[in-house]
């Protein structure tokens, strides 16, 4: 039996992490809290510029209402006020009439009363439209009742038919050149 022999101490570590693991670990978990409180206050943001939003949109929305409903009541009074002169004028008129018919039965020694409503309702000559252009009819219409043409068209000259001049002459008629024969 020799020397005994000598083994070296080895210091095993315990349960503990070393301290630069530690250090790891709380900054990792710092960094995580932040990313995460950070991302919380941007989506906390986000909602609150959503809601600014929508409660804008909702007072354009509810001022556009209340503008469109005093444009619209404004329009409607002015209407009723157009109908109201129109139909005062219209008694007016017809007041007239009757008057002027009572003057030519009583100076015709026209017995038929109902003859004189016939001639009154024939006075009025211009039927007004509800188009704005205050009754006024084409002048195609004018003419279609006037029973006369003079060939002229909108531009006051006569139209020239140019519906064949790049065809040759053909023995069928074509459609568009027998509606342009009626419209003449």
């Amino acid at each position: 039996m020799s020397d005994p022999v000598v083994l070296p101490k080895f210091e095993l570590p315990g349960e503990k992490p070393h301290w630069a693991v530690r250090a790891a670990w709380i900054s990792t978990g710092v960094l995580v809290l932040a990313i995460v409180g950070l991302g919380a206050v941007i989506m906390h943001r986000h909602s609150l510029e959503v809601e600014a939003h929508v409660k804008r949109e909702e007072a354009i929305a509810r001022v556009k209402a209340e503008a469109d409903a005093k444009v619209a009541a404004a329009a409607a009074a002015a209407k009723a006020v157009r109908e109201a002169e129109l139909a005062d004028k219209r008694a007016k008129e017809a007041e007239a009439a009757a008057a002027k018919a009572a003057a030519l039965a009583a100076a015709g020694g026209d017995p038929d009363a109902s003859d004189a409503d016939a001639k009154a309702k024939a006075a009025k000559t211009a039927h007004r439209s509800h188009s704005g252009h205050g009754g006024k009819g084409s002048k195609t219409a004018a003419k279609a009742s006037s029973g006369k043409d003079t060939g002229g068209g909108a531009t006051g000259g006569a139209m020239k038919d140019n519906s064949t001049s790049l065809k040759g002459k053909s023995a069928k008629s074509d459609p568009i050149d027998d509606m342009l024969k009626k419209m003449k």
